[in-house]
C-alpha cells in the first residue's frame, strides 16, 4: 500500500516572502483536503484548499493514483476557489472566485 504525505508539499508561495523566524510550523504546514477525486483510473486531483487560506489563494494537486506521487501542481490562468471536484473522464470543474460560475478544466 502507498501513501503520500502532504509533508512532501512546497511551501505555500506567498510564505516564501516571509523571514523563516515569522511563520509558525503548523502556518507553513500544508495539508490535503477531506475531499479529492479521480480524473481517471491514473490521476487524482486534491486540494490544499483549508490550509492555504491564511496564505491566499488554495492550491490544486495532480496525483499519480499508481504511485501515489506528486505529479503537478495545477496552475489556472484566472483565480478560481474551492475544491477541484473530479468528473472521472480526465475533467474536472471549480466554482468562481465570485461563485457565480462553473468552470470545466482538462489537463
Amino acid at each position: 500500500m502507498e501513501e503520500l504525505s502532504a509533508a512532501a508539499l512546497p511551501r505555500h508561495p506567498a510564505l516564501e516572502t516571509e523571514q523563516p523566524e515569522t511563520v509558525e510550523d503548523d502556518e507553513a504546514q500544508a495539508f490535503f483536503d477531506y475531499e479529492g477525486g479521480f480524473l481517471d483510473e491514473d490521476s487524482v486531483i486534491v486540494g490544499t484548499v483549508e490550509s492555504d487560506e491564511e496564505s491566499g489563494m488554495g492550491r490544486h494537486w495532480l496525483i499519480d493514483a499508481a504511485r501515489m506521487r506528486l505529479t503537478d501542481r495545477l496552475i489556472y490562468p484566472f483565480e478560481v476557489s474551492g475544491l477541484p471536484k473530479a468528473l472521472g473522464d480526465g475533467t474536472w470543474y471549480t466554482v468562481s472566485a465570485t461563485e457565480t460560475a462553473l468552470h470545466l478544466w482538462t489537463l
